[in-house]
């Protein structure tokens, strides 16, 4: 409960110092815990995330990796499910005079979920402790880490000077990096987007 709190109060100061310069602020509702051939994803945890964060303008400061936005996120799970909190860069492609934008990006996560469950193979465990541990394991997303990679999607279109509309698909999970235990978590959804100040 104090890692989510903790997320909102951050959420809110990153928006709050979003406002004072060009970008966007968007807002949209995503199914959490998709199978997307990517992650395991699909019974281990339900409901939706609420996602919502700024983005920058493209940085010219950066124009030696393609002049990216930045972003930051909040997903908040519906039913008390894995929170998470992500930043990084997206490099946006128009077409269509601009109206229709592919938008790759890549970036790092943490969560409140599950991480490193004891195994129910350890030895000197009392078979109440082994049952316990099984269902843990059988009901619960352990995602390795703490720490993730954050890849991420968007299709988007420009509706108006101001507002677009975007389809996104949001990836975490640490490549094994942090060892065999990497299920992934994938979120998939519809966000609304609202343009502030400079359009770049």
């Amino acid at each position: 409960m104090a890692l989510r709190a903790s997320l909102v109060a951050a959420a809110i100061l990153a928006l709050a110092a979003g406002r004072a310069s060009a970008g966007e602020l968007f807002l949209g509702v995503y199914q959490h815990d998709i199978m997307d051939g990517i992650s395991h994803g699909g019974h281990f945890e339900h409901g939706k995330d609420v996602v919502f964060g700024v983005r920058t303008a493209s940085l010219d400061e950066l124009s030696w990796i393609g002049s990216p936005h930045v972003h930051f996120l909040i997903g908040l799970n519906t039913l008390g499910e894995t929170d998470f909190a992500a930043a990084g860069f997206d490099w946006r492609f128009k077409f269509l005079d601009d109206r229709l934008y592919f938008e790759p990006g890549i970036g790092g996560a943490i969560h409140t979920g599950s991480v490193d469950l004891p195994s129910p193979n350890d030895p000197g465990l009392t078979p109440d402790q082994v049952a316990y541990r099984l269902h843990q394991w059988d009901t619960k997303l352990d995602l390795g880490s703490r720490v993730l990679f954050e890849p991420e999607l968007s299709l988007g279109w420009k509706a108006t000077d101001r507002w677009s509309v975007e389809m996104s698909w949001i990836h975490m999970s640490h490549a094994q990096l942090a060892g065999p235990q990497n299920p992934g978590l994938g979120d998939f959804g519809f966000r609304a987007v609202y343009r502030y100040g400079i359009d770049k």
